[in-house]
């Protein structure tokens, strides 16, 4: 039995010509030059802020680096295998410091005439959020004939990533303080932000003016370990948007 109220269900044909003749929505008004207008008594209002804060750098990183010069170029891969067979095995005792081996480079040299040298190196990274143990194992690799090619403090990643939400989180809220700002001397109604943008997010700055590294050296044949002071590294996050003010 037919239900009473299918006499009044609409058949599919007629939905489509109940479409048809109310057409599509008109389109947005735009001005000469082909470009989107707000609404009648609407504003368009673009926005930017950003939010910094400098952080104590968490992370240091140093490399070294062995070489050996002989005119055999057999004994000075077979130098540079030994320093960095004995050298990974020191490293490998110091679970706090992350270890990774760099570019091996053997090549020729040409002194005079039909005196020929070869010279090669490998390098050693070393990376600790534990600068203490970084530093006494740096001194120690100094130690077996490793040579310092440099050391640098950084922020950590993860640090920085957290440090990022935080401020973008302040940024937006400086977004929504300026969109009201702006509306209220307007005489707007109100606003709604439109097209939040949180690409292009600068990384982290160094603040290479406060770190010091220094390279201490003993009275002896002994290297001491190297001295290193962080320093601080500049966060920055930017934002922008639209608002679109309310008559």
């Amino acid at each position: 039995m037919r239900s009473p109220l299918s006499c009044f269900r609409p058949s599919l044909a007629a939905l489509l010509a109940a479409v048809l003749l109310i057409g599509p929505p008109a389109p947005a008004a735009a001005d000469d030059d082909g470009l989107r207008l707000p609404p009648t008594g609407h504003t368009l209002l673009n926005l930017s802020a950003s939010e910094r804060m400098t952080l104590p750098q968490d992370l240091l990183g140093a490399s070294l680096r062995v070489e050996s010069r002989s005119a055999d170029p057999r004994k000075v891969q077979d130098d540079i295998n030994k320093a960095m067979t004995a050298a990974l095995a020191l490293t490998k005792t110091v679970a706090a410091v992350k270890t990774t081996t760099g570019s091996y480079q053997v090549y020729e040299q040409r002194l005079e005439r039909n005196v020929r040298l070869w010279q090669g190196q490998q390098s050693l990274q070393l990376e600790s959020k534990d600068s203490a143990a970084l530093l006494d194992l740096a001194g120690r690799l100094q130690g077996l004939g490793f040579v310092m090619s440099g050391m640098n403090w950084s922020l950590s990643p993860e640090r920085a990533e957290s440090v990022r939400d935080e401020l973008m989180v302040k940024a937006l809220g400086k977004l929504r303080d300026k969109a009201a700002l702006v509306a209220r001397t307007l005489g707007k109604s109100g606003y709604v932000l439109t097209d939040i943008n949180l690409a292009g997010v600068p990384q982290p700055m160094p603040m290479y003016g406060a770190a010091r590294m220094e390279m201490a050296m003993a009275s002896d044949s002994a290297v001491a370990p190297p001295v290193a002071e962080a320093g601080e590294t500049e966060v920055t996050v930017g934002v922008s948007a639209r608002a679109l003010l309310k008559p």
